[in-house]
């Protein structure tokens, strides 16, 4: 169809050539014949008529030229067009063979798939009546142990009330060794009265040195910080308060004036 349109449309345009070129000619002779109008006045009133269809046929000519233009533009559109939706087409196919190379690689790793499932599930069938059978095995141990189970019970039972038994006698012997043990102790506070009262002298002044502030080693805890609850002596936190650095000896926890409150121990 292409090719069609082409050889039509170069014939037109061969056939608008010739009109072109004879329209020039005709207006040559127009204007040689302006030239000699003075000449042949005779003339031109009996070939008035002949100019006339001679225009007409010129102006016919060039309607015609314009009209096959607009056929040649439009075929060339037309052309255009054929090309754009060529190349449209080209490319979809090209989609299209891509498309279809991705549908078969699926395919094949479908089918690829599809073997190695086939092949798993027969390998889980295959372990599937393994594990029927170890099952089986393992409900007959099952009901074994659980005949030995019930023998233990009754073993445990009879255990059970024996050691019932012997607690109980180990309770009473308890009781027994009890008043034993009070009685030697009654006779050895009797005996051991002074080292007891050296013992809580010992404990008297253990509690002098807790009460001893942590800081100085010297003075008598008397005030304490209320952020963190540790004692001191009033001079050495009147020491840490005026000093830039106003933390806890302790545990370094801030403090101001304010939080420093007096205690009597």
């Amino acid at each position: 169809e292409k090719s069609r349109l082409s050889d039509v449309l170069n014939s037109k345009h061969e056939e608008t050539e010739a009109y072109l070129s004879e329209i020039e000619t005709i207006g040559q002779a127009y204007d040689d014949m302006q030239t000699q109008n003075q000449k042949l006045l005779q003339q031109i009133s009996e070939r008035d008529d002949y100019n006339m269809k001679l225009v007409f046929e010129g102006v016919h000519s060039r309607q015609m030229g314009d009209n096959l233009l607009m056929k040649k533009r439009s075929l060339e559109r037309a052309i255009q067009q054929t090309k754009t939706s060529d190349d449209f087409f080209e490319t979809k196919v090209a989609r299209i063979e891509d498309q279809l190379k991705a549908y078969l690689d699926q395919i094949q790793r479908l089918t690829e798939d599809r073997v190695q499932k086939i092949a798993t599930f027969e390998n889980t069938q295959k372990r599937q009546l393994d594990v029927r059978k170890s099952s089986q095995q393992l409900i007959d141990t099952l009901e074994e142990a659980q005949a030995k189970a019930d023998r233990g019970r009754l073993d445990l039972a009879e255990l059970q009330i024996e050691l019932e038994k012997e607690r109980f006698e180990r309770k009473r012997v308890e009781a027994d060794l009890e008043t034993v043990r009070r009685k030697a102790e009654q006779l050895k506070s009797h005996a051991d009265g002074s080292s007891e009262a050296e013992k809580l002298k010992q404990e008297l002044g253990e509690y002098k040195e807790i009460l001893k502030c942590i800081v100085c080693h010297d003075r008598r805890k008397e005030v304490v910080i209320t952020k963190c609850f540790h004692l001191f002596c009033n001079p050495c936190v009147k020491g840490i308060t005026e000093s830039r650095h106003r933390k806890c000896p302790v545990c370094a926890a801030s403090f101001g004036p304010n939080d420093v409150k007096p205690v009597y121990i």
